[in-house]
C-alpha cells in the first residue's frame, strides 16, 4: 500500500472488529454473531465473489479513497496466491473458510493477520487455520486468515514493480 503501510494493522483490527467475539445478543450485538445474521440475510460471502468485494459491501477500509483503494487493491490480488487449502487460490480458499464458519451451528469468531512472505515459497501462501488460539490473552478459539505480505523494500529489491493500479478483475466462476 505503499506510503500507507501505516494502515495496514487498523484494516486488519477492522476486519477483527467485525468477525470479534460476540459481547451479547441484546445492547452489545454484532462481531460474529451479526456477521453470521448478515450472511443469512445477504450472502455477503459465497463462491465466485471475491473476498474484495465482500469487504467493500462492509464498506471495510474506508478512510479515504486512496487508503480505502489501495486496501481493495491488496485484497484484489489474493487469488494471485496460493493458500494451504487444496485446490483453492487465496482468495477463494478465504471466501470457502468464511462461508462454512458462517454456516456453521457454532461458527468460530475470524482472526485476520499477516506474515512475511519472504522467504521459503509456502510463506507466499494465504494460511487458513480452522482452529486456533491466536490472541494470548483471550481464551478463545478463532479461525484464523493470515494473509502474506512483504515491505515494499523487498519488491524493489525483487526488481518486480509494486502494483499502482487496481488488479485486472479476476476470471469469473463458471456456472453450472
Amino acid at each position: 500500500m505503499k506510503e500507507h503501510d501505516i494502515y495496514i494493522g487498523t484494516m486488519l483490527d477492522e476486519l477483527n472488529l467485525r468477525f470479534a467475539p460476540s459481547q451479547g445478543k441484546e445492547s452489545h450485538f454484532g462481531g460474529i454473531l451479526e456477521m453470521v445474521a448478515l450472511q443469512k440475510e445477504f450472502k455477503l460471502f459465497k463462491k465466485g465473489r471475491s473476498f474484495k468485494m465482500s469487504c467493500a459491501a462492509l464498506n471495510l477500509g474506508a478512510r479515504n479513497n486512496e487508503v480505502k483503494n489501495l486496501w481493495q487493491n491488496l485484497l484484489g490480488n489474493l487469488y494471485r496466491h496460493g493458500s494451504n487449502k487444496k485446490g483453492l487460490d487465496g482468495d477463494a480458499a478465504i471466501v470457502d473458510a468464511l462461508i462454512k464458519n458462517l454456516a456453521s451451528k457454532t461458527p468460530l469468531p475470524v482472526y485476520f493477520t499477516s506474515h512475511d512472505m519472504r522467504g521459503d515459497k509456502a510463506n507466499t501462501e494465504v494460511k487458513i487455520i480452522d482452529k486456533s488460539q491466536p490472541i494470548h490473552y483471550l481464551e478463545q478459539d478463532y479461525l484464523t486468515i493470515s494473509i502474506p505480505m512483504q515491505p515494499i523494500s523487498a519488491v524493489k529489491q525483487s526488481g518486480a514493480k509494486p502494483a499502482a493500479k487496481p488488479a485486472a478483475k479476476k476470471p469469473a466462476a463458471k456456472k453450472k
